[in-house]
Order: structure tokens, then C-alpha cells, then sequence
């Protein structure tokens, strides 16, 4: 099996266990031993590291909500692809005081101590997504792209992105000058191993320590889908259909970019450099003025990044399929199945279905 057909696989059961569609009997013979963090994959090189982050989530467009919705029979999304290249700094600190000890005059004492305790951490995931992709920047897209892919087949052209460029860039310039740290409260363990020598007169400190690091953000594609459900000239029911379609494995709804967003720093907590430090050396080294905060610059630094033959996974076309159903009548929401079947019922009535199959018809 080709490892994009493996990954695939193990997208759809991950999702389908976010959407409440998992099979825990049919996925046993396909799992693999991957690790997914949401739809995050990262690739460790020594200190730097490079990371694929797609807005929205994939996990949003598992549900109908998640998409624009067109009209009545036509949704519709577009995603930003960014491409995050991850630079470890020199710079460590230490924040607040976690454990404080006593030791004995008379003999070594080794502190071997794990323990949990609720901190502040900057949600990265969240913080990117914020600043990048604003509502107003996601309508202005949507609005560009619905406008320039026509029906039937919903295909744009290829100078399309040099349109989106301007939109693009002025909005992030914006976001950038305005943006907010998002972070959460979470329980993490310490880990403290040391030994202290006799006679330390002075109360030692667990203190917690951070990490320096860098992310530079840039824009590598926008993806995009239109989720029509259409009636065959003879047919009642509505069926959903993906556009615009693939041509063979290559994916037509892929706008390349390429445009530099912004660079951002941030504090890491680094629960295995927790170290114990005298009261007076804990006054004298360097601490974390604000822990949950992220500092925004704007980034010129040129990208090509070659474009892929189709989309990262979990693919549009996987995500429609898990949140549209094939039939218009088999959606799920505030109506009944029996309503839908009625509209469908009643805008037969004229075609050519109906003057062959339905009522008063010579058959």
C-alpha cells in the first residue's frame, strides 16, 4: 500500500472518531503507529523544526456547520495551509517557584521529587489561528473564490492568487499590529533530580523553567471545495457532489500563495530543566515577565515551497464526505426527513421526472 493511501486511512479513522463515526471493529485492521496531534504534523531537525497547520481545523469541517452555506443545495470552504518553521533560542528563564525544601547540616541530601502543578501556557495552535486567519479575512476569501469559480465545475484560474495576495497581506499587517495571546491553564509534571551538598544553610527552590523559541509563519497554499447536491434530469433526489472534481490523482482546487505572515516568539515550559536554586540565587537569575504573552513582528523573508499534486491530508474531499451525507434529505438538523422529502416532492413537479415517474404519468 502507498503511504498516501496509509495516511489517508488513518485520517479518516481519526476523524471518524471525532465526528462520532468510528467503527472500532472495521478500523482494527487498519490502524498504524503514527502520531497525530489534531491536524498538526511536525518534523523534528535537530533544533529547528518544521510544522503544517491548516485553518480552519480539520475537526470543524467534520460537521455540516463548519461550512458556508451558498444557498440551499450549495456549501461551501477554503482553508489557508500554513507552513511554520520552528527556531529553539538561546534564551532560558525561570518562572514561578514550585516546591521549596529543607535539607540536613550533616550529610548529601538527593531530592528526587515528580509532582503536578496547574500552569499558564500559551495556546499556539489557537494564537496562530487568530492572528492569520481573521472572520472578516475568511469572508473576504470565501467571497473571492466563490466569485471567480462558476458553475458547473467550479474551477479558477490560475492568477487567482495574485488577487487574494492584497487581501491578504493587508489583513495580517492588521492582525499582527492587534493581536491577542490565547492561553489556557493546564496541569503539567515536574520532574526535580538533585543532589544538595552538607551545610547548605539556605531553603532550595523547585523553580519552573522556559525555553526561548521562534516561529516563522508563511502561507504555502489555500485549498478550497463546493459541496453542490444536484438532481439528474430523471431523478427526484438530490445527490451530493465534490467540486471541482479531481483529474486523475491531481487535485484542481489548489491556489498556491506563497506569501510571508509574520514571525512570533514565545516562552516554553520545559518540565525536565526544573532545577534547585538557594533563595539568593533565585533573586539573581533571569524571569519570565509574562509567561502567557506572544510578541508579533512582520516577516519579509521570501518562500517557494514547491506545491503538492493534491492536498495535505485529511483532504476536503475526506472531510465532505464525513460531513455531508450523499443524500440532500439524509442531512441532519432542525427538520424532519419527511420535510426535506416534501421539498424535493414539490420542485419535481414540472420536470422531466415528473412527467415520466410521477403522478399522471402514462406509466
Amino acid at each position: 500500500m502507498l503511504p498516501e493511501a496509509r495516511n489517508d486511512m488513518l485520517v479518516v479513522e481519526y476523524l471518524s472518531r471525532l465526528s462520532g463515526k468510528y467503527n472500532e471493529r472495521a478500523s482494527r485492521s487498519r490502524r498504524l503507529n503514527v502520531y497525530i496531534n489534531d491536524d498538526l504534523l511536525s518534523y523534528a531537525i535537530g533544533k529547528l523544526m518544521d510544522i503544517k497547520l491548516t485553518i480552519p481545523f480539520a475537526e470543524q469541517l467534520t460537521k455540516e456547520a463548519g461550512w458556508t452555506q451558498l444557498d440551499k443545495y450549495l456549501y461551501f470552504t477554503a482553508r489557508f495551509h500554513l507552513q511554520i518553521e520552528q527556531n529553539q533560542m538561546r534564551d532560558f528563564a525561570v518562572g514561578d517557584i514550585l516546591r521549596t525544601f529543607h535539607t540536613t547540616p550533616f550529610s548529601e541530601t538527593e531530592v528526587v521529587k515528580v509532582f503536578e502543578e496547574e500552569v499558564t501556557t500559551v495556546d499556539l495552535r489557537e494564537t496562530t489561528r487568530s492572528a492569520a486567519l481573521s472572520n472578516d479575512l475568511s469572508r473576504q476569501v470565501s467571497a473571492t473564490i466563490a466569485a471567480a469559480a462558476k458553475s458547473p465545475l467550479y474551477e479558477v484560474s490560475g492568477n487567482i492568487g495574485a488577487s487574494l495576495e492584497k487581501v491578504i497581506r493587508s489583513s495580517v499587517a492588521e492582525s499582527v499590529r492587534s493581536s491577542t495571546t490565547v492561553s489556557r491553564r493546564e496541569r503539567k509534571t515536574f520532574t526535580v533530580r538533585q543532589v544538595i551538598k552538607p551545610g547548605a544553610s539556605e531553603r532550595q527552590l523547585a523553580v519552573s523553567g522556559y525555553r526561548k523559541y521562534r516561529r516563522d509563519v508563511a502561507l504555502h497554499y489555500i485549498d478550497y471545495l463546493f459541496v453542490d447536491y444536484r438532481r439528474t434530469g430523471l431523478g427526484l433526489r438530490r445527490k451530493k457532489r465534490n467540486l471541482p472534481r479531481p483529474v486523475g490523482a491531481a487535485h484542481l482546487n489548489l491556489i498556491p500563495v506563497h506569501i510571508p505572515l509574520f514571525r512570533l516568539f514565545y516562552w516554553n515550559l520545559e518540565p525536565e530543566s526544573s532545577l534547585l536554586y538557594t533563595e539568593t540565587e533565585y533573586q539573581n537569575l533571569t524571569r519570565v515577565a509574562h509567561l502567557d504573552r506572544v510578541r508579533f513582528e512582520e516577516l519579509h523573508t521570501t518562500m517557494r515551497l514547491p506545491m503538492p499534486a493534491r492536498e495535505e491530508p485529511p483532504t476536503l474531499y475526506t472531510l465532505s464526505n464525513i460531513a455531508f451525507p450523499l443524500r440532500w434529505i439524509d442531512r441532519k438538523g432542525p427538520w424532519t426527513r419527511d420535510e426535506l422529502e416534501q421539498i424535493e416532492w414539490n420542485e419535481a413537479e414540472g420536470s422531466a421526472w415528473s412527467h415520466q415517474y410521477g403522478p399522471g404519468s402514462k406509466q
